[in-house]
């Protein structure tokens, strides 16, 4: 039966309203794919941010059959995050409960909590949750418990279905339990005793089968995530035990994830690495039995071909050049609680493997700078792949477990799968402890018969890891489509019966996340491959693995980096296929969320594991939507700029003066007929500043003082202070006033209004003029240094930026904010501290790495630093934030919730940003330079 899906979509409409459902074929399609190489579009996504939310949605579901497919993060690598029918994603605002208990032996957390954070607050009590994925910086909750996903040190002892007490789970039918609550599983029991029935004698059934239980027993005695976990059904005989841990890896098949209870794992206070460098793998290889004791927590096996890969990098090794052909690496590390029993756990290591050569000796380093690169060796094996990997190919990432015993072999076997089947560039590297082994290979995806390549080697790999070796086709990444054609192999028909048994107790008319795990396609792993069609060197490199949209301040809004990335290449992929109508509809439809409400803030290249930079690329396409009318108008104003300049602070002070005369309504009537006019004309805002002025230094005396010339940025000059602010004493004003009492004569250029860094340029993609306006700008500076003798500062992080990135300045140059810690600070000591005060560390601040400088600036002169939790980007953009306010709403939308109330007043440095933060927080928010001057009067 065909489901109406514009049906589905009236009534998510009525119900969950136009905030949280969407059937736009741009978003659709942005919201088609995950970590893996599978694209499905869905027909409608949900985004949801209540149980409530996810209840409604699966009533609708149920009533027309429609598949729902849940998405947390969206990091998953094999497929399990993307479906037909309807994407529920969990949203950015909800979910995010973290209740540590009293003894700080349990966590509770919501599906949408980022691992990461969890560990942040229980890393003061000494504890973290026990899953530690690679992906953990980005991935929810929601995501690991339902892959059982895990890395590097958890093994299968401190895993999702080691360490979960609880969950709060919603079944396909609308049925709600909690699995931590006797009253909640007293009412399940009354509403679904069918199903605790079922899984009662299912798991009866199967301990009565010697043979399937000793089969169950044999598959988890090493990491494996393939099909649901039947060990649940042997380790368990209470119906909501077995629940409990079914869920663990069931991918969003059996039932929602709202909740999840932990048990904490203690964090261990003292670490110690080594890297063992062996003459081939066989012998490092051989070490791994021997280092199977509680000393060890760790141990990473790289190939040769790994080393390979990752010699004559950045930050790695210089002797990693000079080592013979076949070697092989064993990263090795001890954790201890206290320093003695480090000690004891780091020799028993070494006389652990002392029998087998190794190339170096064996040395532990408790030095994080030490033994930092020895794991960035590892950790950069995957960006360093993937992000040189030729244009328009794919990234895959395959996970397997072998016996330790079998490591050397298969390793062996694999090496000669990739050039079996045309995978050269083919790396091995993993949790050796674990016998799990990841592999990557690049292929092209372009043809039928890349796809058939690709086909016929999954299918030898999948040979080598069941009849061989009796492995696991997954170890940690989940089943989802990529192994799904495989469980049965894998594990037999017995089991493989038993495990749909299971999906037929849970959801009965089959709606979640079908084709996941269980898929009798035996062709489903190589079918709905995405392209990655080469769109420009600056996201080329793009993976799509999400690890972008924490940090994005408009993935709350419409898209993150990775959907604009998959946005563009299927546009580039129409256009190379000549279907250039479609391609231009896409490209026109697409163009708010992709191009005109980025905030172009290059967050993303922090969190990016292959450094792409969506925001380099988002300024380079607003290039060519720069028509000869617009480039006229943007001519006019770098060559007119003081005048420009001039006029727009006036025109704030005249703003002001109309909004007390005719208030607000009046006031935002007028500016909208100036935004049919210009789309220059800002939207009208209350909080809109006063205009500014120019500094005015006092007349130079003291051949004896030192000099400095200061230049103030547009941001400052142009916008005065915000009815929020204390008084209305303006940047420039304060800045001199400053640098005077510390005994500086000032220097301010001349033609001050004239000049600028050209940042507002750039943001247009006008390129030209941004770089003419710099030159003019870093030359009239240069005049003004007698030879570079007096040193330059300036009041805005974004402006200094620009200045002198890809600049040849060879004279002194600083942000305000390096020039206050640096020189100020012993020159000025406080008079008076405030008491607590709020601190915002943007992009421009992060990417300069002035945070460290800009906390300390504040503890000398406040008693306490406030820094609201996951405020990164005010989402201001510049002047965007006048034009575009929507991005600034949705970036700092908690930002209020989250300041106490007894904070009347925040710092940063830079203006534009500063009033997107005064905007959204309702108190001041102003140049730390304020802060400064106050306190040391």
């Amino acid at each position: 039966m065909s489901i109406d899906y514009s049906q589905v979509h009236r009534e998510l409409l009525s119900r969950l309203g136009p905030k949280a459902v969407t059937d736009d074929p741009v978003r659709r399609f942005a919201w088609s794919t995950d970590g893996s190489y599978f694209r499905i579009v869905p027909q409608l996504v949900v985004t949801a941010n209540s149980l409530k939310e996810v209840e409604e949605t699966l009533a609708v579901a149920r009533q027309h059959n429609a598949p729902v497919t849940f998405r947390a993060a969206g990091t998953s690598l094999s497929g399990q995050a993307v479906g037909e029918g309807i994407l529920l994603r969990l949203g950015y605002d909800g979910f995010r409960k973290i209740d540590i208990s009293e003894d700080h032996h349990h966590v509770t957390l919501g599906a949408a909590v980022i691992g990461a954070d969890a560990n942040a607050k229980l890393k003061p009590f000494d504890k973290k949750i026990g899953p530690d994925p690679a992906t953990l910086a980005s991935c929810m909750v929601g995501g690991i418990v339902a892959n059982n996903a895990s890395g590097m040190c958890c093994g299968t002892t401190e895993n999702s279905y080691k360490t979960i007490a609880s969950a709060k789970l919603l079944f396909a039918d609308g049925t709600y339990l909690d699995t931590g609550d006797e009253a909640s599983k007293k009412a399940f029991a009354e509403k679904r005793s069918e199903l605790l029935k079922s899984l009662t004698e299912l798991a009866e059934e199967t301990r009565n089968n010697e043979v399937l239980t000793n089969r169950i027993n044999h598959k988890f005695a090493i990491k494996n995530t393939t099909g649901y976990s039947l060990n649940a059904l042997v380790d368990f005989s209470d119906p909501f035990d077995i629940i409990n841990h079914l869920i663990v890896g069931s991918e969003g098949t059996f039932a929602f994830v709202e909740e999840v209870t932990y048990h904490t794992v203690v964090e261990a206070k003292f670490k110690a690495s080594a890297m063992a460098v062996f003459y081939n793998m066989v012998d490092a290889a051989s070490a791994i039995p021997p280092l199977k004791m509680d000393a060890v927590s760790a141990g990473e096996l790289l190939d040769w071909a790994s080393i390979k890969s990752v010699t004559g990098k950045p930050g790695m090794p210089d002797w990693l050049a000079d080592l013979p052909e076949g070697s092989a690496i064993l990263l090795i590390e001890c954790r201890a609680n206290d320093q003695e029993t480090l000690e004891t756990y780091t020799q028993q290591t070494i006389d652990a493997i002392k029998h087998i050569e190794t190339e170096r000796p064996i040395e532990f380093s408790t030095d994080p700078a030490v033994y930092g690169k020895y794991w960035a060796m590892r950790s950069g094996l995957f960006p360093i792949i993937g992000g040189e990997r030729p244009k328009g190919t794919s990234v895959i990432i395959e996970d397997v477990a072998f016996r330790v015993e079998d490591l050397a072999s298969a390793a062996a076997d694999l090496t000669d799968l990739f050039h079996k089947h045309g995978y050269p560039e083919g790396v091995i590297y993993g949790h050796a402890l674990d016998g799990n082994f990841h592999f990557i290979i690049t292929p092209h995806f372009k043809r039928q018969q890349d796809i058939d390549q690709f086909d016929r080697f999954m299918q030898d790999v999948a040979k080598l890891v069941i009849d061989k070796y009796d492995g696991s086709m997954k170890a940690e990444h989940g089943t989802g489509r990529a192994v799904a054609p495989f469980v049965e192999m894998e594990w037999g028909v017995q089991a493989y019966e038993m495990m749909k048994k299971l999906k037929a107790a849970f959801d009965p008319q089959g709606i979640l996340n079908p084709g996941v795990v269980l898929n009798e396609d035996k062709e489903i792993h190589v079918k709905a491959i995405k392209q990655a069609a080469v769109v420009d060197d600056w996201v080329d490199r793009c993976i799509e693995c999400g690890f972008c949209e924490k940090t994005c301040p408009t993935s709350e809004l419409n898209m993150s980096p990775r959907q604009r990335i998959t946005t563009l290449r299927e546009i580039a992929r129409l256009e190379q296929e000549g279907e250039q109508q479609a391609a231009a509809k896409l490209k026109a439809d697409s163009q708010y969320d992709v191009i005109d409400t980025c905030a172009a803030c290059q967050l993303c290249t922090i969190s990016c594991p292959v450094d792409n930079n969506m925001g380099m690329l988002v300024r380079q396409l607003r290039t060519d939507l720069i028509d000869s009318t617009a480039q006229k108008v943007l001519d006019f104003q770098a060559k007119n700029f003081g005048a420009v300049n001039g006029v727009l602070s006036t025109g704030f002070n005249m703003l002001h003066g109309i909004h007390k005369l005719t208030g607000s309504t009046v006031t935002g009537k007028i500016m909208d007929l100036g935004r049919k006019v210009s789309k220059e004309v800002p939207y009208w805002d209350p909080s809109f500043p006063k205009g500014s002025n120019l500094p005015s230094p006092q007349p130079g005396n003291g051949a004896d003082k030192p000099q400095v010339v200061y230049f103030p940025a547009c941001g400052g000059r142009t916008f005065g202070a915000t009815p929020e602010d204390p008084d209305d004493t303006t940047l420039p004003d304060v800045m001199v006033t400053l640098l005077e009492r510390a005994g500086y004569n000032v220097l301010v250029p001349g033609n001050t209004r004239q000049l600028c860094c050209g940042q507002m340029w750039e943001s247009k993609g006008d390129y030209k003029n941004a770089d003419f306006k710099r030159n003019e700008m870093v030359q009239a500076l240069k005049e003004m240094t007698d030879n570079g003798r007096i040193p330059v500062i300036i009041d805005a992080l974004s402006c200094t930026k620009r200045t002198m990135q890809d600049s040849d300045i060879d004279f002194k140059m600083l942000d305000a904010v390096d020039f206050i810690h640096d020189e100020l600070m012993d020159r000025l000591p406080p008079s008076h501290k405030k008491g607590s005060v709020a601190l915002h560390v943007g992009c421009s601040a992060t990417h300069m790495g002035a945070g460290a400088k800009m906390e300390a600036i504040v503890n000398r002169y406040a008693e306490e630093i406030v820094r609201p939790e996951g405020i990164i980007c005010c989402g201001f953009a510049g002047e965007k934030g006048l034009y575009k306010p929507e991005i600034n709403a949705s970036a700092l939308r908690h930002l209020k919730e989250r300041l106490p109330a007894e904070i009347s007043e925040g710092y940063y440095a830079n203006r534009m940003c500063e009033m997107g933060l005064t905007r959204q927080s309702g108190i001041s928010y102003r140049h730390l330079a304020y802060l400064v001057e106050e306190c040391t009067r």
